[in-house]
């Protein structure tokens, strides 16, 4: 299995400038393992709702689908790296947020309809590029390998454990109204879970079991660890701002920075 690279292309030739959770200010279209803080991680995606928060439940955040999903590979007797590996699967929304399913959908095909077909399958390969590009930081920030390097065994059991638990999300979440929803998708065999996605956890108690697992599978060691490296890079950073390192392009009227 090929290693992990330590090094990352940009995305794009822009600097991108996006709130870390102290304030400061980082470059979104440079994924680099220095900007990985699993800490932060945990504390966002405990506040960051699936379904776009609409069930009445309550809020059911991106860490508790993680670590729901994640006990049940290891209640169904997967290993702990498979399981590691799903624990981190929606890392990346901690930076980029959570693109719902129908919000990337409505957007290509809003796009094949004003700009051609094609463009709106080119907006999804954008999208799909910036995930994969901050999951090989993530994966490498956890001496984990990397989706590109993943076996098909892993990819399966990650990628199937996500859309089984995103139809048992569904039914408890949103009860008998989403049966006929739940029956135009895969049919898959429910997630054996420890509890139930109906009964949404306070994003306290997502962030602490999201370490909590984070340090059974992957170690504290590398929690503490890259944790310490995203400090000091932050404190070595130039206290200017990030745009005034490197040109950026002006904005469109109407769209600011950061935000």
């Amino acid at each position: 299995m090929k290693a992990a690279p330590v090094s990352f292309p940009p995305l794009c030739p822009a600097v991108v400038e996006s709130f870390r959770s102290d304030g400061s200010l980082m470059d979104l279209a440079r994924p680099m393992v220095e900007e990985i803080d699993f800490c932060a991680m945990a504390g966002r995606l405990s506040r960051i709702a699936r379904f776009n928060g609409a069930p009445e439940a309550g809020a059911f955040s991106v860490a508790q689908h993680s670590v729901m999903g994640t006990e049940a590979l290891l209640n169904e007797g997967e290993d702990s790296l498979i399981a590691a590996l799903f624990l981190l699967h929606d890392g990346h929304e901690y930076l980029i947020g959570d693109k719902t399913r129908p919000f990337q959908m409505m957007l290509a095909e809003m796009m094949d309809a004003r700009f051609g077909p094609g463009t709106g399958f080119k907006i999804r390969a954008v999208i799909a590029d910036i995930k994969t590009a901050w999951d090989e930081a993530i994966y490498a920030a956890a001496g984990l390998p990397a989706p590109s390097a993943w076996t098909n065994r892993m990819r399966s059991r990650v990628t199937g454990m996500d859309e089984r638990m995103l139809c048992a999300e569904a039914l408890a979440l949103f009860g008998t109204k989403a049966v006929d929803w739940v029956k135009t998708q895969p049919r898959w065999a429910p997630p054996k879970l420890k509890g139930s996605p109906a009964k949404p956890w306070g994003a306290a108690d997502a962030e602490f079991r999201f370490l909590d697992l984070f340090d059974r599978l992957i170690g504290i060691e590398r929690r503490t660890g890259a944790r310490a490296l995203h400090a000091a890079h932050v404190a070595t950073s130039d206290s200017k701002p990030v745009s005034s390192k490197t040109p950026t392009r002006q904005p469109r009227q109407g769209i600011g920075h950061a935000e």
